[in-house]
């Protein structure tokens, strides 16, 4: 299967000496030393980009100061396939395309596209609607698929129908922050 990823820049050397030292220090004493099994997964992200209109706010209308030329711009959201939360992208994200033998390693989303793009308009409103006099529409301009890579280590033995601790690991060096 062919798919769009983001660049890999962590080595598997680099992710198990995170895998070994994250984590909080009740995960360290219980888990330290147990056996780490690290694969590597590719997880379903969309890239939105909204075309945003901005329309005179109620009272710039009442008091008639419109204007003459509405502004508008694009913006461009990255959302996250497996909770399905949205941060903002300054630049275009940098892909390739590659091969994927193993289907295992590949995870989709679960969520509608209409709830992505929901998702991605109310983070991208949110973000932009502080203007004075200005009331943001977010429009769907495009939407593409591409895949993130991680690092998922698994933290003991895994066995069937047992809870298993593990800590995904971004392969591709991007963090997502969620505070806003």
């Amino acid at each position: 299967m062919r798919i769009e990823v983001t660049p890999i820049t962590m080595s598997e050397e680099e992710a198990l000496k995170v895998a070994r030292g994250g984590g909080n220090v009740i995960g360290k004493a219980m888990f330290g030393k147990k056996d780490i099994n690290l694969q590597l997964w590719y997880l379903e992200n969309r890239e939105v980009i909204f075309n945003l209109d901005y329309q005179p706010a109620p009272l710039m209308r009442w008091l008639g100061k419109t204007g003459s030329k509405r502004p508008s711009q694009k913006i461009r959201m990255v959302v996250e396939g497996t909770r399905c939360t949205a941060s903002y992208a300054g630049e275009p994200i940098n892909k390739r395309e590659i091969e994927i033998e193993d289907s295992e390693a590949i995870q989709k989303t679960t969520y509608s596209d209409e709830e992505i793009i929901q998702t991605a308009k109310r983070m991208a409103v949110r973000m932009v609607r502080r203007q004075i006099g200005q009331v943001p529409k977010a429009e769907l301009y495009e939407m593409r698929t591409f895949y993130r890579p991680y690092y998922i280590a698994f933290y003991g033995e895994l066995k069937m129908g047992t809870r298993v601790r593990y800590l995904p690991i971004p392969a591709d060096g991007n963090r997502v922050e969620r505070a806003l």
